[in-house]
């Protein structure tokens, strides 16, 4: 479990030391004192990415040069402790020690996150479903994350020449071969899991929400660059329209994916309590799936960011009886909830950038 959380000048906190000492821990608060950014920090440490921004600059105190989160962890029978220092660079610590792979750092734990904006990643851009989707294969696959990393940096290597008007066409190519390799190997893999979210996704809604009870998640992309040479072929191909436009026009950064039930996409007809059923059902399928099945499934901290307010109590308390079997909890609400999670809970107050 995570046993101890430091920060310093992290959002709205200048320092702050934090000890755990139960499975589930309560942060209250009123709203706007720094409860979500304790989450957002525990969530950070797991990721090395923020819930609520891609920018790291917004999760520095103002007027601060840079922040720093710092945690002790322990499952089983191995610790470890990591600290990680936001500012014009990202400097990684593990056991005292500087690392500089994200892959040696990330993945201590697991993260599942219940959110009030989570029916974004239906009716939101491609990237918020891009990102979710992202983050939990890499939480059953390492494989995977490291073809992202590798992938991703391949694209953006690639587009920094294709905008360059005197670079050579071979210095290009010479990207494809890898870029082709991580490009299809993440096709691949968000095709087989997009599947496995269906079905357990189905199972759900079949008592949440039986109107629902028919989704599916269909991944659009270029279903042929699964095959590595087949996405050679087509960088190559687009080689000179790629130069034209300036970035690189196909590939599964480019992906997105549909719910759809009963023929229709819900992002385009769906009401916003079916979307609403939807996201949550997606999360406690994601939930379900990374406790059981993921490399680390021993290591699964629920993160709730008073995201349950607009469900009925039959349906709360359906939902912490399943989050119950998590390794850790930690929730945000503004009130405690009076409900089982509360037994032998550790409760924290949050106000005004502070937590006693």
């Amino acid at each position: 479990m995570v046993n101890s959380l430091v920060l310093r000048n992290f959002r709205v906190f200048e320092s702050a030391s934090l000890h755990f000492d139960a499975p589930t821990v309560f942060l209250c608060g009123s709203n706007g004192q720094g409860k979500t950014s304790l989450l957002e920090a525990l969530f950070y440490l797991a990721n090395l990415r923020s819930f609520r921004t891609s920018r790291t600059s917004e999760m520095i105190r103002l007027h601060a040069p840079s922040a720093m989160i710092g945690a002790s962890i322990s499952f089983r029978d191995w610790s470890r402790q990591l600290a990680v220092e936001i500012g014009e660079t990202r400097k990684l610590v593990v056991d005292g020690k500087h690392v500089t792979r994200a892959s040696e750092f990330a993945g201590a734990f697991n993260t599942v996150t219940f959110l009030p904006d989570d029916p974004e990643i239906i009716t939101g851009r491609s990237q918020v479903r891009r990102k979710f989707m992202d983050m939990f294969i890499s939480m059953l696959d390492h494989g995977y994350f490291t073809a992202l990393q590798a992938y991703y940096n391949g694209v953006k290597n690639r587009n920094c020449l294709l905008r360059m008007k005197d670079s050579n066409d071979d210095v290009i190519r010479s990207y494809h071969p890898a870029l082709a390799k991580y490009g299809a190997e993440i096709v691949q893999a968000r095709e087989i899991h997009l599947r496995i979210l269906s079905d357990f996704m189905r199972g759900i809604l079949a008592e949440l929400k039986p109107e629902l009870a028919d989704l599916q998640l269909k991944l659009r992309t270029v279903h042929e660059l699964s095959d590595p040479k087949i996405f050679e072929e087509k960088l190559e191909r687009n080689l000179e329209k790629d130069r034209m436009n300036g970035y690189m026009t196909t590939g599964p950064h480019l992906d997105d994916f549909d719910f759809i039930a009963d023929g229709k996409s819900l992002k385009l007809y769906g009401s916003r309590g079916q979307c609403r059923a939807a996201s949550f059902a997606l999360k406690e399928a994601e939930f379900d799936i990374v406790k059981n099945h993921s490399m680390s499934k021993d290591n699964t901290v629920v993160i709730v960011d008073d995201a349950t307010g607009d469900l009925d109590k039959k349906t709360q308390e359906a939902f912490y009886h399943k989050i119950s079997d998590a390794k850790q909890i930690f929730c945000s609400f503004t009130e405690i909830p009076d409900n089982a999670l509360t037994q032998g809970s550790q409760i924290i107050h949050v106000a005004a950038g502070r937590a006693f």
